[in-house]
């Protein structure tokens, strides 16, 4: 896969009144050490501000690290719950991560994640939620086009 990459991040979240689906598409930076891919992309929160995102996936964890406004260290493990502090702008909340699948698949120019967990509050059970990162190498060979984003 180039270094330069197209992410596509879809999610839902499932509690007992309603579903809350998010969906996020941007670009970044890829990079493969030691036999893990690495993402790295900024989001931006609703009130402007910068979040710096990286993904760190095998195909047995997968880590995600937030830095900005909201800070977290998020680790998915199949068939095992990890705790993390979630630091919001009013306070730190204890977030429980149960993860019950986890499924990679690669090809030379792309990756699709998939993973299903159950989310938890200062241990109280929340949601379970799902989430599709798909990752593809940035297309540079439209150079004659002014107007492309690719």
């Amino acid at each position: 896969m180039k270094k330069e990459v197209i992410i596509n991040i879809s999610g839902l979240q499932l509690d007992v009144s309603s579903e809350e689906p998010i969906e996020l598409m941007t670009t970044g930076a890829y990079y493969l050490k030691n036999g893990k891919h690495y993402i790295m992309y900024d989001e931006l929160t609703d009130d402007s501000q910068i979040v710096k995102n990286r993904l760190k996936i095998s195909p047995k964890v997968v880590e995600v690290t937030k830095k900005g406004a909201s800070s977290s260290h998020m680790v998915f493990e199949r068939g095992k719950e990890n705790l993390t502090y979630y630091d919001t702008p009013f306070g730190s909340l204890l977030l429980g991560i149960n993860t019950s699948k986890i499924d990679l698949q690669e090809t030379e120019d792309s990756m699709a994640l998939h993973i299903d967990y159950g989310l938890s509050i200062n241990s109280d059970h929340i949601s379970d939620c799902s989430i599709d990162v798909s990752i593809a190498s940035k297309n540079t060979e439209h150079k004659d086009c002014a107007n492309c984003t690719q």
